[in-house]
């Protein structure tokens, strides 16, 4: 079985305290969790947070909520601190700022991730501005769609300007979902030290490129919204008083 845990760091350095903005009465990890409770065939969500109010906010979910050290620096850091109350041996990753992710891709994730160590998700880059968004992060793929590389930076770079010649075929966003066996997010926090490059683009994902290990990239069925920023939670203010 699979269980999902949602990281949530109550501070944030770009947009302060965004898991608690609310929308429509609810806060943003609220919006997070009550999509991930529809997800089918998961065994449970578990969130882990430096917050009492956040987990506040969920007390009335069905969801275990973990209080963890501030000071921790990822997500996955986060999770490892938790392992030995989680059941599971496949977990599922998911970014308290991502509320807009599809269930049916998650549900295909943990599916993927029955036969891979490591798995996450991507969705073809649509434009030019967004390829050029140090905020978006981009993904390079090998034929098998295993991920070469994560950058803050336009990757691959169109030397010769053929952008648009491209952009169907090898331009792509990563979505910060991963699935992970136990196993290796027990390896991740106990033996693997903060890479160069981890911290150089403050990306997490790479440190387990660092060290060898191969991340399966499953493409999402349709593109997602990351709370990064004032923008993004206008966006997706927006998303949600549009809905009926």
């Amino acid at each position: 079985m699979t269980t999902i845990v949602i990281p949530a760091r109550e501070k944030s350095t770009r947009l302060p305290e965004k898991l608690l903005l609310t929308v429509k009465g609810k806060p943003v990890i609220r919006w997070t969790v009550e999509n991930c409770l529809n997800v089918k065939g998961i065994n449970k969500v578990v969130v882990a947070t430096d917050s009492e109010r956040i987990k506040d906010a969920l007390k009335d979910l069905n969801v275990d909520v973990f209080l963890t050290p501030s000071t921790l620096k990822s997500g996955s850091d986060r999770i490892s601190y938790i392992l030995d109350e989680i059941d599971d041996e496949d977990i599922i990753n998911v970014q308290g700022d991502e509320p807009l992710l599809n269930p049916k891709d998650l549900e295909n994730l943990a599916q993927v991730l029955k036969d891979e160590d490591i798995v996450s998700m991507y969705h073809p880059i649509k434009s030019e501005e967004e390829f050029l968004n140090p905020n978006v992060v981009k993904v390079v793929l090998d034929k098998n769609e295993y991920a070469l590389y994560f950058s803050r930076s336009p990757i691959p770079y169109p030397r010769d300007n053929f952008f648009n010649r491209y952009i169907k075929h090898v331009f792509n966003k990563h979505i910060g979902v991963y699935g992970y066996k136990k196993e290796i997010l027990k390896k991740f926090s106990s033996e693997l030290k903060h890479a160069p490059i981890e911290d150089i683009e403050k990306l997490e994902q790479l440190r387990f490129l660092y060290y060898g290990y191969s991340i399966k990239m499953v493409k999402a069925s349709s593109d997602t919204l990351g709370i990064d920023t004032q923008e993004d939670f206008e966006k997706f203010k927006n998303i949600i008083e549009g809905r009926r």
